[in-house]
């Protein structure tokens, strides 16, 4: 049996390698999403991970218990004691081990007093006594020794830090007597300090904050801290207790991020039982995770379940294709007396043999498509860097698995109806005019379309809704996508129903003038139409999907790359040295400029940096100064409004190193800055202002910085968007609704502001020639503080890694390639059963006086109307799937911080990028069909048709 199925296999080699091709390609896309999911998600939590250690100093894994023991504790002694046995078992629940478990108790408050009196009085310190676990370990003694583990005579030793060492005046070997912490008979203790100590590692997680920054901690032994002080404590006593747990967090896997948060949450409330309060570090990014997970996963099944339905549906149309081609064998075999479970069984052997070979190859195959999304920068671009490492997790097996299964289906299906057809049956049916499809006598085409529009119609509505949803972080709704790609389907099937009536409309134009060869490929076009029709519709998929791929990808990164681009490459805000110490200390308020402390004559001074340095870089193309100030006051005839946002600039200079995006205003604007240079009193004021206070061009317009003055300008211009500015603010309330609050700009001459307030903190703005590199040098190498530091090219780079828009992008990109491939192969499929078909049929041609080259033009004429219009019809449907739905689609990439409208964006490059795919597809089938006609022999065509 299995030879006769190779055999078969190998008679039929295009059809068997077309269905190999299609079990391959659906394995792997299948296999794909979990690997690139999962390999994507590890990447970016641990990368959200060391950003918080980065960001925050504090080590991400860090798990913190606190209580107080007092008569307020809920529980007792014992539970203190039993927090660190929870804590391991906590570790355990999360499943990530602990690197670290540290203790720590501390009583604060505790009064010393020197037994030795300075100009007759008592020295008293107010300190808090202290002890950790394993502290010996950590430490480093930088003078003195160690404490001991013993009391000696009532005394017993501490160590302390440098700065307490220093501020509070303490000498090695001094004693100083407790007030309050006493022995069973109430004599006072004397702590003694035996040295002073350091960390031995400033990245030691073992710290949850650096012992160089303590003030009057007093640790000693740990053990004697709990024999003296926590025993004997009563229940009037407040004794701290903390204990953090430091898990190793590179250890952590995806999968255990959700039964992470439960365990946290479970522990956290058995915590407060009994009056300990918890604090888990990385508990936020981890709760931001799982809905950046979710969205990411959403999004990969529903940008691949459109390719996935089409590789199904390219298998069906195969396996049929080939059982039509069979069907005379089969009906022969079926009227020898095989049995239909026989015939049936020859086929799901084929089924699993190639569903076999498509798990043995799609597997491996899915990884390099992993690795290919994860290298996409957007649509079919791709760029260096860093591969994800992928990993075979059962998921990956269960995904391919049901995908193989899900091919052996979609083969054998139609095996049941062909293996009911006797020799008479099939010769009656091959006499028998064809049917009309059944997808036409339904209008499935005019029910998808419809769908689709109603679907389009219900989201339109909705526009509001859906940016909410995006805004709380919420994926891309399934079936808006859904809408998008029956649209697509349901205009390839409405080709194929109308391609013959334009074909037949043009046939009859010109019926009385068309040569013989053109003749013969209209009527073969309009009879034979069944088997075009799977070409039509793939060509008209492939060229819809690969416009509305390019367009999506363009818009959705367009669109982020701008909203980061509305500034410039570099901004800078170096943090001034000023007075405000020196006002503080004369009783002045540096918060108010004018201030004149006490006297009245003191007043905030700030010292500019230098900016010429910025000059100076060789990596700096222009640079220019912004004084940004978001708390300006408005006067007006009413009253005043507050936080107006300012800019002061230099207008030739923020001309040249802005970015502006021209669409943005109705007219460009370098027009309004060249009108603003006119006057140095001349501003520019938002459009939302002149429509919420009727003010007009020409109007004055006083405004102040709190209590420094007041500037009075002239409106010159009234603008709707502005580098950097953004006209209203999107903010969330309690009850979940959001609500926008218009922002108010004024735009004027920094050397005018400069001149009525003084120099005062400004933004630096940079062009820069190339790479940003050399700022961080010279941050590294100079030390200078900055308060503000914005790298548009970091965030760019930011996004362009960000998963969901690297798996947008690579998943259309593979996505267009497969239908590509799946179109080739269709494309040779008909072209090679239709020349093979018609061998015969071209012999009598020759025979009855038609040259090679009528054949070849029948051939050509024949491909200009089947292919060529379906391309064409691919390219308008593409076109308005676009305009229709990637609006919609957009919105859920959208964000509370958007600055700029949405817009959506095609580049010609995208679309030469496009054609030229398709283009080396089209010629490379057509070079294989002229190898083809090429080494068709007439001579034994005619000779076939005489016996």
């Amino acid at each position: 049996m299995l030879s006769f199925v190779f055999q078969k296999m190998l008679n039929k080699k295009w059809m068997t390698i077309s269905l190999l091709l299609g079990n391959l390609l659906m394995i792997a896309i299948a296999a794909a999403i979990p690997l690139y999911s999962q390999a994507v998600l590890q990447r970016t939590l641990m990368k959200n991970l060391s950003n918080y250690l980065t960001e925050t100093g504090q080590y991400p894994g860090t798990v913190v218990a606190k209580a107080t023991y007092n008569e307020f504790f809920k529980g007792n002694l014992d539970d203190l004691y039993q927090t660190e046995e929870n804590l391991q078992k906590m570790s355990e629940k999360i499943g990530i081990p602990c690197q670290e478990m540290v203790a720590h108790f501390n009583k604060t408050n505790v009064t010393v007093a020197s037994p030795v009196e300075i100009n007759g009085k008592v020295q008293k310190l107010s300190i808090k006594l202290g002890s950790y676990s394993d502290f010996e370990d950590h430490v480093e003694i930088t003078y003195g020794e160690m404490y001991g583990e013993d009391i000696r005579g009532n005394v017993f030793d501490v160590v302390v830090n440098e700065k307490t060492f220093v501020e509070e005046n303490l000498i090695l070997g001094q004693e100083w007597i407790t007030e309050r912490v006493t022995d069973e008979s109430g004599n006072p203790y004397r702590i003694r300090i035996a040295g002073v100590f350091k960390n031995k590692d400033e990245q030691d997680p073992y710290w949850l904050s650096s012992p160089a920054e303590w003030s009057s901690i007093y640790i000693m032994d740990e053990k004697l801290f709990e024999d003296l002080i926590i025993h004997p404590a009563t229940g009037s006593v407040n004794i701290n207790a903390q204990w953090h747990m430091v898990l190793d967090y590179t250890q952590m896997q995806v999968e255990q991020v959700e039964p992470a948060l439960g365990a946290i949450e479970k522990d956290r409330t058995s915590f407060k039982e009994k009056g300990i309060k918890t604090e888990v570090y990385f508990e936020s990014i981890l709760e931001n995770f799982l809905t950046e997970e979710q969205k990411l996963n959403i999004t990969i099944l529903v940008l691949q379940t459109p390719v996935f339905v089409l590789l199904v549906a390219f298998i069906f149309m195969v396996s049929r294709q080939m059982l039509d081609n069979e069907q005379n064998e089969i009906s022969v075999f079926k009227s020898r007396g095989a049995a239909k479970w026989q015939l049936v069984w020859v086929y799901f052997l084929q089924s699993i043999i190639l569903a076999a070979l498509g798990l043995a190859g799609g597997i491996p195959l899915g990884i390099q498509i992993c690795k290919i999304i994860g290298a996409s920068n957007a649509f079919l671009e791709f760029v260096q860097r860093a591969a994800l490492v992928v990993e075979l997790t059962p998921a990956v097996w269960m995904f391919a698995g049901l995908a193989a299964v899900c091919s052996v289906c979609t083969m054998i299906l139609p095996v049941f109806k062909h293996a009911n057809v006797t020799i008479v049956m099939h010769k009656r049916q091959r006499n028998r005019k064809s049917k009309r499809p059944l997808w036409q006598t339904l209008f499935l085409d005019v029910i998808l379309l419809g769908i689709s529009f109603y679907g389009l119609f219900q989201f339109k509505g909705q526009e509001e809704y859906l940016a909410q949803r995006a805004m709380d972080g919420a994926a891309l709704d399934p079936s808006l996508y859904f809408c998008s790609s029956i649209f697509i389907l349901g205009s390839g099937l409405l080709t194929l129903r109308l391609l013959p009536i334009l074909v037949g409309l043009i046939y009859r134009l010109g019926k009385k003038w068309w040569p013989p060869a053109v003749h013969a490929s209209f009527l073969r076009i309009l009879r034979v139409n069944d088997n075009q029709g799977f070409l039509v519709v793939f060509l008209v998929l492939t060229m819809a999907l690969g416009i509305f791929s390019t367009s999506t990808a363009r818009t959705i990164n367009s669109n982020a790359e701008e909203k980061v681009s509305y500034l410039t490459d570099v901004v800078l805000l170096e943090k001034w040295k000023d007075n405000s110490e020196a006002l503080k200390r004369a009783g002045g308020d540096p918060s108010d400029a004018s201030s004149g402390g006490t006297s009245g004559t003191m007043e905030l001074i700030y010292e500019e940096p230098d900016f010429e340095k910025y000059l100076e870089m060789d990596g700096v193309e222009q640079v220019t100064k912004v004084l940004v100030n978001e708390d300006i006051q408005v006067m007006l005839e009413k009253g005043r409004i507050k936080n107006v946002r300012l800019m002061g600039i230099n207008t030739k200079e923020f001309g040249e190193i802005a970015w502006f995006k021209e669409s943005l205003l109705s007219i460009h604007w370098y027009h309004y800055l060249n009108a603003m240079s006119q006057n140095s009193r001349a501003i520019l004021v938002s459009s939302n202002f002149r429509d919420v206070y009727g003010y007009k061009i020409g109007d004055p317009l006083t405004f102040s910085n709190a209590d420094e003055g007041s500037v009075r300008g002239i409106i010159y211009g009234f603008i709707d968007y502005f580098p950097s500015y953004s006209p209203v603010t999107t903010t969330r309330g309690e009850d979940g609704v959001y609500e926008q609050t218009d922002n108010f700009l004024i735009v004027a001459h920094l050397s005018q502001l400069q001149s009525s307030w003084g120099i005062t903190p400004y933004q630096v703005w940079i062009k820069t020639k190339d790479s940003s590199r050399f700022l961080y040098d010279y941050v590294e190498e100079s030390g200078t503080e900055y308060v503000i530091f914005e790298d548009m090219a970091a965030e760019l780079i930011a996004i362009k890694n960000d998963p969901v828009f690297q798996g947008t992008n690579g998943i259309l990109t593979i996505g267009f390639i497969i239908v590509l491939m799946l179109c080739m192969a269709g494309f040779l499929i008909y072209w090679i059963l239709s020349i093979q078909s018609r061998t015969l049929q071209f012999g009598i041609f020759r025979a009855m006086g038609m040259s090679k080259k009528e054949v070849l033009s029948m051939l050509l004429i024949e491909q200009i109307f089947i292919s060529g219009m379906s391309i064409g019809a691919g390219i308008l449907v593409g076109w308005l799937s676009s305009k229709l739905f990637v609006p919609l689609i957009q919105i859920a990439y959208s964000s509370l911080d958007r600055v700029i409208p949405l817009e959506i964006i095609s580049q010609g490059n995208d679309y030469l990028r496009l054609g030229i795919v398709i283009g080396v597809m089209i010629v490379l089938c057509m070079s294989i069909l002229g190898i083809l006609i090429s080494r068709i022999r007439i001579s034994q065509a005619l000779k076939l048709g005489e016996d």
